[in-house]
């Protein structure tokens, strides 16, 4: 990649911020022109102003996208979603290597008015507050340029958070050790416990239509609330017919995002068990969880349409010692595999 200047150049629009729709009669017709040179067929559905920017959200050759034009009429570069499975091997695999405890928040392919065409991927830190960081990748998956800390520190860092009782700890981790285990004589001896910290909660508004969709009468056990990702709250609850469903919602909007069913092994994807045979052959391995997931009928993704369900499964490996290896992996609806994920869903998943 020639033009790393790009980055700064995307950083506005893509959050999509100070945008005005307008009609096509208000683009400049240097404008227009510019996009039919561009583009030999295509389809405007909306058009947007922003300081500086004429915005096209269209759709080309099936491919749903948004080209950027400056004010003058000269096309700057054209951004399309993409799917993770649709992207290099190798950016997943740089993920997954080097930001456990992130995720993925969204793929986009790029082509630049200089030629270089290239993709961007946002990650954010699970939590709250955390700040969206980009990941800049040529064609062929090869990191170009990062915005996010350095991956040796992340990983040390999530080492360290996950493995407690690692000998290897710093003086501090020993000093908060030595307190955890006064702690826990305290308790030994009937001394009034220090409270924990309490977990975070969803809002009445998430709570109450929870409660409207799954009446505790239709309830054999749960809610049990977690923070999902920073930005999601989910649901653990049975039914009473005995089936485990997790319900998924958003921080944010306040509103139900997708349901996911618990399969029971009996009920695991003949086609997701074929691909693991072939994945683990010649290794011994155990499904531990599959999880089916639906979008809710109002939810619209970033294009405007509902996305289509998936399945998140988790695989474990014993180690040496007795521990075990946990490999979190997605298929789409089809079940074929998109992608892996770096790190638990929330505290309740398989740890």
């Amino acid at each position: 990649m020639k033009r790393l200047l790009l980055v700064a150049l995307l950083s506005i629009p893509f959050l999509l911020n100070a945008q005005t729709k307008i009609k096509e009669t208000d683009v400049p017709r240097s404008v227009l022109l510019t996009l039919e040179k561009t583009y030999e067929s295509y389809k405007v559905k909306t058009w947007f102003q922003a300081p500086g920017q004429y915005i096209a959200d269209f759709v080309t050759d099936g491919q749903h996208g948004r080209c950027y034009f400056t004010a003058s009429g000269e096309w700057q570069y054209s951004s399309f979603p993409a799917q993770l499975n649709e992207c290099p091997t190798l950016m997943n695999t740089y993920f997954v290597n080097n930001y456990p405890g992130y995720r993925i928040k969204s793929t986009e392919y790029i082509e630049e008015m200089s030629g270089d065409n290239y993709y961007r991927m946002v990650i954010v830190k699970k939590g709250v507050g955390s700040n969206d960081c980009e990941l800049i990748f040529d064609t062929r998956g090869k990191l170009q340029k990062s915005t996010a800390p350095d991956p040796e520190v992340v990983k040390r860092d999530y080492y360290a958070h996950s493995n407690p009782d690692d000998v290897t700890v710093t003086k501090e981790e020993a000093d908060d050790k030595s307190r955890a285990h006064r702690a826990s004589k305290k308790r030994e001896k009937g001394v009034e416990d220090v409270p924990e910290e309490e977990r975070p909660e969803p809002s009445n508004a998430i709570k109450a239509n929870f409660n409207k969709r799954y009446p505790a009468s239709r309830l054999s056990e749960g809610p049990d609330w977690y923070e999902r990702s920073g930005d999601e709250f989910v649901a653990y609850y049975r039914n009473n017919q005995k089936n485990d469903f997790e319900a998924v919602y958003s921080a944010e909007t306040e509103t139900l995002i997708k349901t996911g069913k618990v399969l029971t092994e009996d009920r695991y994807k003949t086609a997701i068990k074929k691909y693991l045979n072939e994945k683990f052959k010649g290794e011994k391995y155990k499904i531990e969880k599959m999880v089916t997931y639906e979008f809710d009928s109002k939810y619209r993704g970033s294009d405007g349409k509902k996305p289509k369900g998936y399945t998140y499964v988790v695989v474990s490996q014993k180690l040496k010692g007795g521990a075990k290896k946990f490999t979190r992996m997605e298929f789409d609806n089809n079940n074929n595999f998109t992608g892996l994920l770096a790190s638990p869903l929330d505290p309740r998943d398989i740890q």
